[in-house]
Formats: structure tokens, C-alpha cells, sequence
């Protein structure tokens, strides 16, 4: 049974037996309990998954044997502009944004975003990395997001006019669902906004960078739904 997933640096270019150390080594043996005879998944997190047969289980190593290799497609690259909203709901959103296949995420600081200080800022990155690591070898996919250090709306924006950008907007008459029917764009990033939702400041600077606002319904959603709701539409019609 394949039931698990682990991180390696880099996947063998062979068939010969190679072995897992460190952290990996620990969560195979003492959390996960896997056994010889097993099967297990790596990844590099670059796009590429690797399926072994657990041949041995040493004190400080297990040794794999390869078996089957596969690349995985995403269709459309997602970049995710994420406000810093709580704590726990962002690391939500980021959690299950790698899971619909996001491949970067960039934390931003909006008029209305939680207020933290540089040093916090910094431990915190180290969290929403081990977050998404996490998330990745839950879902068993290949692509770990980028996760960039968090800067104001202004820094974090694309201004490419040609790209296709999208921030979301209870207040927009432009429907979400409008554009997902259009064929499966090489990239596109989304835009989520803090509670509170974007100043008019904010969704001026948006529109002037060719952003587009999208709504996704009638509901008022919190921060979180919406973000999620929209990764998974996103991914639902261009990536799978």
C-alpha cells in the first residue's frame, strides 16, 4: 500500500538502492511506521515524485529501492497574493492553497492587514514553510510553493500589463465564474485582501496595475473562504 509521502533533496537518476537520513528517516520510522516491503512516495518538491519499495530500516537510515518516477503538470502556474490576516486562518489558507497546487505565495501587508513586527515576521515564515511541506506530502503532489517574505501591496505587485491578475472584490460586478470558462492561462495570480476587505486607496492602486476584481457571489465571505473558494475553482477548471 502507497499511504506516504516524504522530501528528498533530489531523486536518484537510477535503479539502484538508495536510503532516506535525518528528519525524513524519523517520520518514516517513528511516526509513520513504515515497514520493509512497503511503498512510499518522495518528492523533490520541484515537480517530480519517485515510488519506492522500503528494502531495509537501519537506526539512522532506510533503504529504498526505485520504482516508478512521474512529473506532475500543472497546467497554469498560481501565484497567490495573501494579506496577513490571523494567524491560524492564514495558515489555513496556505496550508490548503498547496494542497489546489499554488505555486507561490506571497504574504502582503494592506491597510487593514495584522500588524507584526519584523522578528515575528521572520519566525513565522519558518512556520508557514514547514506548513506547506507538510500539506505537499499529505496531498502527495510534487510542486512546493515558494513562500516570500511578507511586503507592502505596492512591492508585492505584478506590474506586467499582459499578465493575468485578479484581486477579489464582494463589491465587484464581475463575477468569478466569468472567467473560468476561457482556456487554461500559463499563469495567473489572485489577489486575497484582508478582513476588513481592500481600502478605496488600495483598489485604485490595483486597478491602475491592470489587476481585475471578482466577486463570488452574494455572500460576504470571510478572508479565508474566499481565498480557498477561489483557489479551488481556479484549479478545478485550469489545472485538473
Amino acid at each position: 500500500m502507497t499511504s506516504n509521502q516524504f522530501f528528498i533533496k533530489s531523486l536518484p537518476g537510477g535503479m539502484e538502492q538508495f536510503f532516506l537520513a535525518g528528519e525524513e528517516h524519523h517520520h518514516l520510522f517513528r511516526v509513520a511506521r513504515v515497514k520493509a516491503g512497503d511503498f512510499i512516495w518522495l518528492t523533490d518538491g520541484q515537480g517530480h515524485r519517485l515510488q519506492a519499495e522500503v528494502i531495509k530500516i537501519e537506526k539512522d537510515k532506510t533503504w529504498l529501492r526505485p520504482c516508478l518516477t512521474i512529473k506532475e503538470n500543472l497546467k497554469t502556474n498560481i501565484i497567490l497574493g495573501l494579506s496577513l490576516i490571523k494567524p491560524a486562518a492564514f495558515e489555513l489558507v496556505i496550508q490548503k492553497a498547496t494542497e489546489l497546487g499554488v505555486t507561490e505565495i506571497q504574504p502582503l501587508i494592506a491597510a487593514r492587514s495584522q500588524n507584526f513586527n519584523r522578528t515575528k515576521l521572520e519566525a513565522k515564515k519558518g512556520r508557514w514553510e514547514k506548513i506547506v511541506r507538510e500539506a505537499l506530502k499529505q496531498a502527495k503532489g510534487a510542486v512546493l510553493p515558494v513562500i516570500n517574505f511578507p511586503v507592502s501591496l505596492k512591492a508585492g505587485l505584478n506590474n506586467d500589463p499582459e499578465a493575468l491578475k485578479f484581486y477579489l472584490d464582494e463589491e465587484s460586478e464581475w463575477r468569478f465564474r466569468d472567467i473560468l470558462l476561457k482556456p487554461a492561462p500559463e499563469e495567473v495570480t489572485l489577489l486575497v485582501g484582508p478582513e476588513g476587505g481592500w481600502t478605496t486607496e488600495e483598489k485604485e492602486m490595483l486597478n491602475k496595475a491592470r489587476y481585475i476584481g471578482l466577486n463570488l457571489g452574494g455572500r460576504v465571505l470571510r478572508a479565508e473562504t474566499a481565498a480557498i473558494s477561489a483557489l479551488a475553482l481556479i484549479s478545478h477548471f485550469w489545472n485538473w
